[in-house]
């Protein structure tokens, strides 16, 4: 066994210590452990910390999510339970009214659609067109137009046939003013009568076209005024056709009509006169004088003429209006 430097059992040897003043070269296992527990440790920092940087960034994340669909509000659910309201999710509580003890976020930060349609001009015009259109039955709010009565019958028309014509018909009652102002001159009612048959109140040949026509009645009055004398004749028939034909073949004169035991006047032909046609009426004149004479003319009597037929058509006409 050699004591050098050698390989054999001496201290030379690779396992065996090594020579007093030489330094070790030997790991050095005590350092190695220190160093492998120093990096365990960093590792298992670096997984915590990296674990909460990643919770971090998901509950952001969410808070994020959160906030943009509640619009810009977080939700109070998320500070207790964070499992959403039923009543809050629930879009039927929004659009009908409904409430709920934890109000929806979206529904207190922004006016709900059915609040907004109401407040809506338009839809505001709508609801009141609607509304018109239930309660008046027609669309738009018009409202039926009111039934307008129809007015008075024409008077003319009226007193055109027997069937229309049906107010009471007399002498006194046709003629009932017993005093006229014609011309400026008074005159006063001083007989009435009715013909029947008519021609026994006419003269050269007046009865031949009323008869022919069907004339049911001839009346008359005489109003004076001094001793000039106009006698107005009506004849009655039962259509406007009837008078028109009496009136268009006419001839003759209606004979003057005085109380009993007056002197007598026109009761032949030759006297001035007047003859016209209204409605199933027609309407004579005869002027003349209470003088003694027969037929003389009198000129006052001549001049009123026309304003007793004139009298008398109006007289028929308010018939009508009866």
């Amino acid at each position: 066994m050699s004591d050098g430097w050698g390989t054999g059992n001496g201290w030379g040897g690779p396992n065996g210590p090594q020579p007093a003043g030489q330094p070790q070269t030997g790991p050095d296992w005590a350092a190695l452990a220190e160093q492998h527990d120093q990096e365990q440790r960093r590792r298992r920092q670096r997984r915590v910390v990296g674990g909460a940087v990643a919770a971090t960034l998901v509950i952001g994340g969410l808070t994020a999510t959160a906030v943009a669909v509640t619009g810009g509000k977080p939700s109070p659910a998320a500070a207790g339970d964070a499992r959403p309201s039923p009543a809050s999710d629930s879009p039927t509580a929004l659009a009908f009214g409904g409430s709920s003890e934890t109000p929806s976020p979206t529904a207190s930060a922004l006016p709900s659609q059915s609040a907004s349609t109401s407040a809506s001009p338009g839809a505001s015009a709508s609801a009141s067109r609607s509304a018109s259109a239930k309660a008046t039955g027609k669309p738009g709010g018009a409202s039926a137009a009111p039934s307008v009565p129809a007015g008075p019958p024409d008077p003319l028309t009226v007193i055109s046939a027997a069937a229309t014509d049906t107010a009471p018909l007399d002498p006194a009652g046709l003629f009932s003013s017993t005093t006229l102002t014609v011309n400026g001159k008074t005159w006063t009612r001083v007989a009435t009568g009715s013909a029947d048959p008519c021609w026994n109140a006419t003269t050269g040949h007046l009865g031949d076209p009323v008869t022919a026509q069907g004339c049911r009645a001839m009346l008359r009055a005489t109003y004076t005024s001094g001793t000039s004398a106009v006698t107005i004749g009506v004849a009655v028939f039962d259509a406007k056709a009837n008078a028109d034909a009496a009136a268009a073949g006419h001839k003759g004169q209606v004979q003057g009509l005085v109380p009993a035991g007056s002197t007598s006047f026109c009761t032949t032909e030759g006297c001035p006169g007047t003859h016209g046609a209204i409605g199933r009426y027609t309407v004579y004149t005869v002027s003349g004088t209470t003088k003694p004479g027969g037929n003389a003319t009198d000129a006052t009597a001549t001049a009123a003429g026309a304003g007793f037929a004139s009298y008398a058509q109006s007289q028929l006409l308010a018939r009508g209006r009866r």
